[in-house]
């Protein structure tokens, strides 16, 4: 008989770690590779966005119509976007690393344009937009509005300036051609008052001719008579050279208001187109029996601005007070042009007496072309006040309490 009795003895415990640590190792490599697999879809899809975003960034840039510049801290071109190329001729890679002078900048203000370029660089440039004018490579020139700013990185580093540039020729050509027009219109509403003053610029020529030729006569008489003495000769002479200078002081004062210049930019003494202004109008007041009462400082500063453009405006204000007042009864025709200073400015007011102005017509007072005159082209008002908010000034309208009408005219004076 054979008895078996079995033994158990413990089993090593490095087989044990080994099976465990392969284990370990195959689950780690299992957790490894799907982590590798979620990273890199979620890397794809950051790029993919990254893309999107670039291409939708650059498509964006691409169809700007505003120039798009970036230069260093030494001046040198980093970045230009496709309008910009297009706007100058050159393609990026030919301005990429340029530094000054650039092959864009206008020959006959390259200085200008240099000293520019340094006080940008230099942190002093322009706070605002500035215009300047610029060259393609065809040689045109063409002008600019540019603005300037620091170019941050994300680290909040100043690495250099971003430019945006607006082409601004067409703009420049068309603001030319309001302003030409706008001149014509002047210089024809001028010759249109001229022309309504004609009879009574006629009698006024009239009465100094009249004397010239009553003087000449007389001269001729004596002559004929024998007695030709030089003392008596002299009076009328005398008479007779200042009748002709005054006739040819009324015809200089037409011509100068009547002929089309360029506006001027000039010391003007507001007190002296006042009398111009007068002086002109004189003879269709006493037709219409008009009182006009003057009242203005002893002394003021003088205006800057064009001369001949106050006179047509404050002449078109004082004309158009007249006319209110045309059927009014005598005692009522009174026009009062009264001054007074303030601090930096000069108001100057046409007051009349006439019928005011109906209140369906102030809310389009100043609009060109409406007129309550039957022969009138309704751009009278459109014009004096474009005159006046052209030397920085305004005009406004005010009833009168006792009936008629109050135009105010503000002008800044020249030592403010």
């Amino acid at each position: 008989m054979l008895h078996a009795a079995p033994y158990r003895t413990q089993a090593p415990l490095a087989p044990r770690l080994l099976t465990a640590s392969l284990i370990l190792l195959a689950t780690l490599v299992l957790w490894s590779l799907w982590s590798l697999r979620r990273h890199w879809t979620h890397r794809l899809a950051a790029e993919q966005a990254l893309l999107r975003e670039h291409a939708f960034r650059q498509a964006m840039e691409n169809s700007l119509q505003t120039g798009l510049r970036a230069r260093d801290l030494e001046g040198r071109i980093t970045y230009v976007n496709p309008a910009f190329c297009r706007m100058v001729g050159w393609p990026a890679e030919e301005l990429i690393g340029r530094s000054p002078p650039m092959p864009y900048w206008a020959d006959e203000l390259l200085e200008e344009t240099r000293a520019l370029h340094d006080r940008i660089l230099a942190g002093k440039g322009p706070l605002e937009g500035f215009e300047i004018k610029l060259k393609r490579r065809t040689g045109e020139v063409f002008d600019v509005l540019i603005h300037e700013a620091p170019l941050i990185d994300a680290r909040g580093h100043h690495t250099g300036w971003m430019s945006s540039i607006v082409d601004i020729t067409e703009n420049k050509r068309t603001e030319e051609r309001e302003r030409q027009q706008q001149q014509r219109l002047q210089a024809t509403a001028r010759l249109v008052t001229m022309g309504e003053m004609a009879s009574s610029l006629a009698h006024e020529l009239n009465q100094p001719l009249a004397a010239i030729a009553s003087y000449t006569t007389g001269c001729i008489n004596l002559i004929d008579s024998g007695q030709r003495d030089a003392a008596q000769l002299k009076s009328p002479l005398a008479k007779c050279a200042e009748q002709a200078q005054r006739a040819g002081r009324i015809i200089h004062r037409i011509y100068e208001f009547a002929r089309r210049a360029e506006p001027r930019a000039e010391s003007c003494d507001l007190i002296a187109i006042v009398d111009e202004v007068l002086g002109l109008i004189d003879a269709d007041a006493r037709r219409q029996q008009i009182r006009i009462l003057r009242d203005l400082p002893a002394e003021l500063p003088p205006l800057l601005g064009d001369r001949v453009l106050l006179t047509q405006a404050l002449l078109n204000l004082v004309r158009n007070g007249m006319d209110a007042m045309a059927h009014m009864p005598a005692e009522r025709r009174i026009l009062t042009i009264l001054g007074k200073r303030g601090d930096a400015t000069l108001r100057l007011s046409i007051a009349d007496r006439g019928g005011g102005i109906a209140p369906e017509i102030l809310a389009h007072l100043f609009e060109p072309f409406r007129t309550t005159k039957a022969e009138g082209m309704g751009m009278g008002l459109n014009i004096c006040r474009s005159v006046v908010e052209a030397h920085r000034g305004r005009l406004w309208h005010e009833a009168r309490p006792d009936g008629g009408c109050i135009f105010n005219v503000e002008l800044p004076l020249v030592d403010t």
